[in-house]
């Protein structure tokens, strides 16, 4: 599971740096401070359901492209 942690963050990252949003705008709209967010970029904390939501909402993706795209990267 770790992996998949680390990987959704590198994953969130990659969609914020990709829209020109800070760690800090991303926390605010989140409501959460910004070393909180940055837990969630480094893998460091596991994102619940309505977080994973929220951000897919904020960053412009849908929850199931991450799943897709780590299944294609990480074949059984």
């Amino acid at each position: 599971m770790e992996k998949v942690v680390k990987d959704f963050g590198a994953f969130i990252k990659s969609k914020r740096i990709e829209k020109g949003y800070s760690q800090t705008e991303i926390a605010r709209r989140l409501n959460i401070s910004q070393q909180a967010y940055c837990r969630y970029e480094l893998g460091i904390r596991e994102p619940g359901l309505q977080m994973i939501l929220d951000l897919a909402k904020i960053l412009d993706f849908l929850p199931g492209d991450f799943f897709d795209m780590y299944r294609r990267q990480n074949p059984k």
